[in-house]
């Protein structure tokens, strides 16, 4: 009886926890889904609740076992950082000299950090950091291109159901409308289709615009830029 009533009073605070873990989660992965990155929505909102309940975990364990256990959140937390870096790593490609996913990888870090406070018992402050995070990723994105006066290089990664002569005809003629001229195309068959790697020397101003019309290729089940 006496753990039942302990599991309710920290209920709510857990319940409070969640909700925010996937409201926070909810708005990075927004944003980042609506520029067409790898880690969209829902992998956002998993990263940030998976954070939040690896922090709970302590306390639950030092519900069950009475005092002789104590949960450290801290080491809890330390793992959860060893995880998201592993996660991290697997987000950045390295091809040559270029480095693609670094923002990703950064957003994912940050996220589980918001996971991390939220679970620590400090949703308001999570959300803050929410808001923070989401005002570095829309406004600098136009400052960085703005202040930037060589043109950044296209590097797009689409994963086709069949690579064909129409398909690419599609790709190219699409491709020139917005002002594209790619360089190279590099085309790997995977578990999922064919993973088409263009790159050019310059990307377009509307860059989500064309992101956007890949999409509306049939063929097309993923664009990554």
């Amino acid at each position: 009886m006496e753990d039942l009533t302990r599991l309710g009073e920290l209920l709510p605070r857990f319940i409070i926890a969640i909700l925010v873990a996937i409201i926070c989660g909810g708005l990075i992965g927004l944003e980042r889904g609506l520029r067409h990155k790898s880690a969209g929505l829902r992998d956002n909102i998993l990263i940030c609740l998976g954070a939040v309940l690896y922090m709970i975990i302590a306390e639950l364990i030092a519900m069950n076992a009475g005092n002789d256990v104590i949960g450290d959140p801290s080491r809890i937390a330390a793992h959860v950082v060893t995880g998201i870096g592993l996660i991290c790593a697997a987000v950045i490609l390295l091809r040559g000299k270029d480095i693609s996913g670094l923002t990703n990888a950064a957003t994912i870090w940050v996220v589980a950090a918001i996971g991390l406070i939220i679970g620590a018992g400090y949703p308001l402050l999570g959300m803050l950091v929410t808001a923070v995070t989401l005002l570095l990723l829309t406004m600098l994105h136009g400052v960085e291109k703005h202040i930037s006066r060589k043109p950044r290089p296209l590097l797009l990664k689409l994963i086709l159901r069949e690579d064909n002569p129409e398909i690419r005809d599609k790709l190219q003629k699409l491709l020139e409308q917005h002002g594209v001229k790619p360089d190279s195309y590099r085309a790997e068959r995977g578990p999922f289709g064919v993973k088409l790697t263009v790159q050019a020397a310059a990307e377009p101003e509307d860059i989500r615009v064309m992101v956007t019309d890949l999409w509306t290729i049939q063929g097309v089940t993923e664009v990554e830029h």
